[in-house]
């Protein structure tokens, strides 16, 4: 399938096709090399999702004398209520058009507009890290925040206020340790997970989702496990991408917030991360004044809004629903007081069909 459109005077031309299993190194190498590019556009979440889920992936990527000018990974999603949406990425925080001109960052969208048209989807919803001159609406109000990383821990140590700086001895003198793993601790992780998504009132994700992570990104893809004791109490799924650590997930026991798991799990994968000579840690996608960003406000971070934006067949069709829509609050209440071993058996059913 490839799409074509004559390129204005004085400009290169340029050919929309889409990726083929065999040109998957390719497409990774354009990632590490174009600025406005992240973990999410790697080619293996497209076999992540497509394992742990099903959902098919359209890879689309422009290509201009012999080079790679912009990529747009795509994920075409079926929605239990018989609507069909083609995301940007789902589940993750971006994922939208990478380009190196703006001529190849039309055309890409162009294409996946046709692409839309073809399949007869009910929306487009990219994903976009950063602002762009494309005419399609926005949708969200999702920020991204980030903390600049120190090269020594101890810089680090002292840039946190007195509060955050007691709460992780609070956990430490509490018995509470922190460690990274591997797959093999992916067990322990996910029953934390998917109690703590129980009780947020929000499906959780599949255990094969995260297995489908690490076979797919084995050198980028960690575990760091807060135990008490033998007991795992608490976990987060960390990336690593060029210069930055980037976290998720990540969830506690809510029995054991008062030992502040989380605090500790956060200092030990910033520490080692200053240690290891990243200069960046991504805590991941939050709704503004919400008790995740709060928390990791505390830490001393930035924020950027996220530049989501979305294209219906129907004006004024209302969008895929979000695990996190506000508007589902009656849902999100009947969820959390489930059995656990029902939303573990129902949950990675639904989460598959919902994008964020």
């Amino acid at each position: 399938m490839s799409w074509y459109r004559p390129p204005p005077l004085n400009a290169v031309e340029c050919e929309v096709c889409q990726l083929q299993h065999v040109e998957n190194k390719a497409w990774d190498e354009y990632v590490y090399r174009c600025p406005e590019a992240s973990h999410c556009h790697l080619s293996g979440w497209g076999r992540v999702i497509e394992r742990s889920y099903g959902h098919r992936a359209l890879y689309l990527w422009a290509r201009g004398n012999g080079e790679i000018k912009g990529i747009l990974p795509l994920i075409s999603m079926r929605h239990f209520l018989l609507r069909r949406s083609l995301v940007s990425l789902p589940f993750l925080d971006d994922g939208g058009i990478c380009a190196t001109d703006e001529q190849s960052r039309v055309q890409l969208y162009e294409a996946a507009c046709q692409l839309f048209k073809e399949q007869k989807a009910d929306f487009l919803d990219l994903r976009h890290r950063y602002g762009n001159s494309l005419d399609i609406s926005g949708r969200g109000s999702k920020v991204i925040l980030s903390l600049a990383l120190a090269e020594h821990p101890d810089t680090m140590w002292k840039h946190f206020d007195a509060k955050l700086r007691n709460q992780i001895r609070k956990a430490m003198k509490s018995g509470l340790t922190a460690a990274w793993s591997g797959i093999e601790g992916l067990s322990d992780f996910y029953d934390v997970f998917a109690a703590n998504m129980r009780d947020l009132g929000s499906p959780v994700h599949s255990r094969q989702f995260f297995a489908a992570i690490f076979d797919e990104f084995p050198e980028s893809a960690k575990l760091m496990l807060v135990r008490k004791g033998q007991q795992t109490i608490g976990g987060a799924v960390c990336l690593s991408f060029r210069d930055t650590l980037i976290v998720p997930w990540a969830s506690s026991y809510r029995e054991y917030f008062s030992l502040c798991p989380n605090n500790l799990l956060y200092w030990e994968m910033i520490r080692w991360g200053c240690e290891q000579g990243y200069r960046r840690f991504d805590f991941g996608r939050s709704s503004p004044q919400s008790g995740t960003y709060h928390f990791k406000k505390q830490w001393g971070t930035s924020e950027e809004p996220l530049h989501w934006q979305c294209l219906s067949r129907k004006p004024g069709h209302a969008a895929m629903p979000h695990a996190d829509d506000t508007k589902y609050q009656w849902l999100i209440q009947i969820w959390s007081r489930l059995p656990l071993s029902l939303t573990k058996i129902v949950g990675p059913w639904l989460r598959g069909q919902v994008s964020s």
